[in-house]
């Protein structure tokens, strides 16, 4: 099973999103400034999955010192276009986490994001990745994640066991894309979740989701704020 070359090759094909999604900008607003008075003078973050860059413009444009990393060059590429004035703050990372020395620019930050860009590695690679997190964040920094959820029905009933503990094969065809041998695992409730991040400091723990459709699922994620002590 080689589904690390089978989720970067469905990402290879691009994620068009020119302006941030609503937890981008509600992490800010409800939880990195009220709660941690951010950003300071030098508050380097991390968006771990960056995509084509519209989360770490955003945060570039509040004064954090923004970096983004991404498995898709193309998405990587996208970002350094759209972006020019950052364009230096963006990055292509090996989808097998072991092979990376370290994330993005920088060595240590005071802020790591990972939206929807966690969930995507058998629970090996997933330990190995979080331990590289956790050693690129500052004490007291800040890790934000959002984790799919079982109840997001249309992925995860959609999904077959694997030979690893976690991951999960998805297959389905709707009117809008098709998930085609697309590797995921997912989050039962919010024990799960604090369980899968048990490094870090609790802070914060809540939810989203959206659905617009009749026939697409409401995408269901939790979401993870803590600290590292």
């Amino acid at each position: 099973m080689d589904y690390l070359k089978s989720n970067a090759d469905y990402w290879e094909n691009g994620y068009t999103a020119p302006m941030v999604d609503h937890h981008v900008f509600r992490l800010y607003g409800r939880i990195l400034k009220p709660f941690f008075k951010l950003p300071k003078k030098y508050t380097g973050l991390l968006d771990f999955g960056c995509g084509q860059g519209a989360a770490v413009n955003y945060y570039a444009g509040l004064k954090f010192d923004s970096y983004g990393v991404d498995i898709s060059k193309f998405d990587i590429d996208v970002a350094r276009h759209r972006f020019p004035g950052i364009a230096n703050s963006f990055s292509t990372c090996d989808p097998k986490p072991i092979n990376n020395k370290h994330y993005g620019k920088l060595e240590k930050y005071d802020v790591i994001t990972a939206f929807q860009s966690l969930y995507y590695f058998t629970k090996k690679d997933f330990e190995v990745l979080m331990e590289k997190l956790y050693n690129q964040l500052n004490k007291g920094g800040v890790f934000f994640a959002t984790m799919m959820s079982t109840k997001s029905e249309e992925y995860f009933k959609n999904s077959k066991e694997t030979n690893d503990e976690w991951l999960r094969c998805v297959n389905f065809t709707n009117s809008r894309y098709q998930c085609k041998d697309y590797y995921i695992f997912f989050t039962e409730n919010q024990d799960d979740l604090c369980n899968k991040f048990s490094m870090f400091k609790p802070m914060h723990l809540g939810w989203y989701s959206g659905k617009f459709t009749s026939e697409e699922g409401d995408g269901f994620h939790y979401t993870f704020c803590g600290v590292k002590e």
